[in-house]
């Protein structure tokens, strides 16, 4: 497990893992999840969320057949366009999403303590805690039909 590639890439996924694998593949990239748990909300929609030993939680959403949706990492060595993110200030952070296109960020203190950085047009935040990241999330939507809006 070692080598699975934790670049995050907003809008495509983690490493070699994209958004809309379907199960199978995320096991076969990643490995078999340390936990899972599901979630079924009032709309039918059926959301498993699987907990990985390197710090990767990856959440399968859908009707029917469930696809990847989103990521959290709290990987000290993940990365984000090149950089070791969690090696980053919030300042620098905002920096790179900005070098890269990412401007849509607004900035909301949760109330459990963390900081978080929201890129809405990435659909990516980032959690501080006393100024320094302690997690990444980041996904798409999935559509009714099971596809993914971009």
């Amino acid at each position: 497990m070692s080598s699975f590639n934790m670049e995050i890439k907003p809008k495509v996924g983690l490493g070699d893992l994209k958004f809309g694998e379907i199960p199978e593949n995320v096991t076969k990239i990643i490995g078999l999840p340390g936990n899972a748990e599901e979630i079924s909300t009032d709309d039918d929609l059926k959301t498993t969320i699987l907990f990985f030993e390197n710090g990767v939680t990856v959440f399968l959403e859908g009707l029917v057949e469930p696809i990847v949706s989103n990521f959290d990492i709290d990987n000290k060595t993940a990365t984000l366009f090149g950089q070791k993110i969690f090696e980053m200030t919030e300042g620098q952070i905002i920096e790179l999403m900005k070098t890269h296109g990412y401007k849509e960020m607004e900035s909301e203190d949760e109330e459990w303590g963390e900081t978080r950085l929201t890129f809405e047009d990435a659909l990516l935040d980032f959690y501080f805690e006393d100024a320094a990241l302690v997690a990444v999330s980041w996904g798409v939507i999935v559509n009714e039909d099971g596809s993914i809006d971009a």
